[in-house]
């Protein structure tokens, strides 16, 4: 099959040549100091063509010798730059005067990647600010690419799915380092406060092989804010009808001419018993964390480097009513959930410079992290701690001339497994050598193409062949096909990856010793700009096939006492087709809208079913209005989630005859808020219908009955939530 996909992705190469007139122009965006403007929009004029500077400000763009280039970006003046001669330009914008509103210049929220291969679509903090967007796992609210779902009636933690497939399969980074994975993986979305982020770029598919072989649908990079790039000061507080309250304060500094430093500290905290449906267990746990990095950027023309440590310390307490911190759930006659998580990471990346050939660079990227965990749910008790190690060296350059472009190195990941999980212990360690080489063929904005290897040897698994190939071709001047194939592969953690299903009474059991998850994925898609009624109009749509040769089969319906976790014995796929439209009603008016349709089938018992909880289909739509200079700004998201397939509980051994399915629901998002020149106000609402699942505990009022259960949920728990908050901002 992958000489086939191959075969289809040369014969198009080859067909569509038509690079006449294309030279290919670098470029960086900077501010009157030198930072990189991380975002900034630089467009062909009269043209729908584009792309956004990076996290170091640079970008490529291929144009004809008398295009003009617009380069905009929020609280900058626009300025107009023409390329006729040039191969490399440097644009300098200059802020909007202090006595104007905080926003002039409006620039786009989420962006396609006018030249990159793969599907990919920028979220920028305009796009974040659309919602409180508390932390990453609330930052996809106003997009349609990612899913976020519930896990269980007692944790309150949040989970992502992309193609219809757990978050466990999509590679979260920040900065191209590692993130949320390993213990952090099923709670580690809570640990990254929105208000750090700068960006988020999420891409569809297998990733680049240049961050390894663990994407396998998709992969999340996070730009975190850095220094003097963005405001000097930055100042949220939150405060939800829960009885939540944040607060997150970032300020940068300048230390020399070179050196300069940000420190991004979040602090929350939640007291109350929230117990809407009267079953005498808390719907939203309690809990309380404190979040710091501090990180140093060191800047000049051959070297530029960074450095950052980070910790962070949570508590989460959940279960039956007067269960409080402190108290052991071992010995509590209440059924009690606690979840104690220490983590400390020393992280960073230098990168030397060549100011004559632009297109070199060596880059070192470089992560050492400790997670602790204490946990507890009911009278089971869980301790796990990890030790991550992980080195990226990468250099890149160009073969002849910048249409051929190449990103070689070499890459080390070490990861140290120690977990405890009632009575039973499980260790691990991992050490993983790599090498990667990664061609970009870039003749043009028309065309594009990325072949990518890597090879790792795993000392548990032996040696791990990852291929990856990503076709970009531009057949109309408003339309643009891309293809992809790619391998992925992972090693599954079964009992953090399955915390939800722990509270309940149900046993734990790893049926045989698993091997690597692994799976190829391939896609299609296609973007088409057009007008309608002179108003902008942008479609997407696009086709994901997944398919494992090997998976972490998750069987609650074997047996209703147990959780039985094995390696595949048979199929299994994901189909994910979306189509998606973005209309610029007018120049204060965007409106989203998207429907997405999944297909996720496994063998279990020897019969391909329907996996549990995922709903084959979504709708999803989202408006925004924002006056002249952004004084007010008004969204609304609605959600509507399809039926999904529950598990079958019937009788000690599962009846598959009759599929039982939860009811579709709706879940409508709204946040208003006013800007003045200092920041804004806001004040939003979460679940606005205050839909919420009937009885989401089984037997909650006799926790430690055999048949007690709390993780069977398909939808929300707690219902209507209402906010408010304060952004402040203090501009350089």
């Amino acid at each position: 099959m992958q000489t086939k996909y191959l075969t289809i992705f040369i014969t198009i190469l080859i067909l569509s040549f038509d690079l006449y007139g294309q030279e290919l122009i670098k470029g960086k965006v900077l501010d009157d100091d030198g930072n990189a403007l991380i975002g900034a929009s630089i467009q062909i004029e009269g043209t729908s063509t584009g792309t956004i500077a990076d996290a170091n400000g640079s970008f490529a763009l291929a144009v004809k010798s008398a295009d003009l280039l617009v380069v905009s970006f929020v609280g900058y003046f626009s300025d107009t730059v023409t390329v006729y001669g040039k191969r490399e330009i440097e644009i300098t914008l200059q802020p909007t005067s202090s006595e104007m509103s905080e926003v002039i210049i409006r620039s786009k929220s989420t962006m396609i990647e006018n030249l990159e291969p793969r599907m990919s679509e920028v979220l920028l903090e305009s796009e974040l600010l659309k919602a409180a967007c508390c932390n990453l796992s609330e930052s996809f609210e106003t997009n349609a690419s990612v899913d976020v779902s519930f896990t269980d009636a007692v944790s309150g933690a949040k989970m992502i799915q992309m193609l219809g497939l757990d978050g466990r399969y999509v590679q979260i980074n920040r900065e191209n380092i590692p993130l949320v994975r390993g213990l952090s993986g099923r709670y580690g979305l809570g640990y990254v406060p929105g208000t750090w982020i700068q960006s988020i770029d999420v891409g569809k598919g297998a990733g680049s092989v240049v961050n390894g072989y663990e994407s396998m649908v998709g992969q999340i990079n996070l730009e975190f804010k850095k220094p003097l790039i963005n405001e000097k000061v930055y100042l949220n507080t939150y405060l939800n009808s829960f009885g939540r309250a944040e607060l997150n304060y970032n300020q940068s500094f300048k230390l020399s001419d070179r050196w300069s430093s940000v420190l991004l500290t979040h602090v929350s905290t939640l007291q109350n018993e929230v117990d809407r449906n009267k079953d005498q267990f808390m719907d939203v746990p309690k809990g309380k964390q404190i979040n710091v990095i501090n990180r140093y950027k060191y800047s000049s023309k051959r070297v530029s480097s960074q450095v950052g440590i980070q910790l962070m310390r949570d508590e989460k307490i959940g279960g039956q009513l007067g269960f409080d911190f402190g108290d052991d759930a071992s010995t509590s006659a209440l059924y009690g959930f606690n979840n104690q998580t220490t983590r400390l990471e020393v992280f960073g990346k230098t990168g030397i410079l060549f100011p004559l050939t632009p297109y070199k660079g060596w880059g070192f990227i470089y992560s050492l992290s400790y997670q602790d965990i204490e946990a507890a749910f009911g009278r089971k008790e869980y301790t796990g701690q990890e030790v991550t190690g992980y080195v990226n060296m990468i250099h890149q350059n160009i073969i002849v001339n910048s249409f051929h472009q190449y990103k070689t190195g070499l890459s080390m990941l070490f990861d140290d497994f120690d977990e405890s999980y009632n009575a039973t212990l499980r260790t691990r360690t991992e050490v993983v050598p790599g090498a990667f080489f990664e061609y970009s063929y870039l003749p043009s904005d028309k065309l594009s193409m990325v072949i990518g290897n890597r090879l790792d040897y795993h000392n548990l698994f032996d040696w791990v062949y990852t291929p990856r190939l990503h076709l970009r071709y531009q057949f109309q001047p408003t339309a643009t096909l891309r293809l992809s194939s790619g391998k992925g592969s992972r090693t599954p953690n079964p009992i953090t990856e399955n915390t939800q299903f722990l509270v309940s009474s149900r046993a734990l059991r790893i049926n045989e010793e698993l091997a690597q998850e692994t799976s190829w994925n391939y896609g299609a898609s296609v973007v088409k700009e057009f007008q309608i009624a002179q108003k902008s109009v942008t479609i997407l749509a696009d086709y994901f096939y997944t398919n494992f040769s090997n998976q972490m089969i998750v069987d609650l319906e074997q047996n209703r006492h147990e959780i039985n976790i094995a390696n595949l014995n048979g199929q299994s796929f994901a189909h994910s087709f979306q189509i998606e439209s973005r209309m610029q009603i007018s120049e204060f008016v965007e409106l989203k809208g998207a429907y997405k349709y999944y297909q996720v089938e496994a063998t279990m018992v020897d019969q391909l079913v329907r996996m549990p909880y995922v709903a084959q289909n979504r709708f999803f739509l989202n408006g925004s209005y924002a006056s002249k200079y952004d004084k007010w700004k008004a969204d609304l998201t609605i959600n509507w989630i399809g039926e999904k397939r529950l598990p079958s509980i019937v009788g000690h051994q599962a009846s598959r005859d009759t599929d039982i399915f939860s009811p579709a629901f709706s879940l409508i998002n709204a946040q208003v808020s006013r800007g003045f020149k200092w920041g804004s106000v806001y004040v939003g609402g979460e679940n606005l219908l205050d839909f919420r699942q009937p009885d989401p505990i089984a037997l909650a009022q006799d926790p430690f009955n055999i048949d007690f259960d709390a993780s069977n949920i398909w939808g929300p728990i707690a219902g209507r939530l209402i906010y408010v908050g304060l952004r402040y901002r203090l501009k350089y």
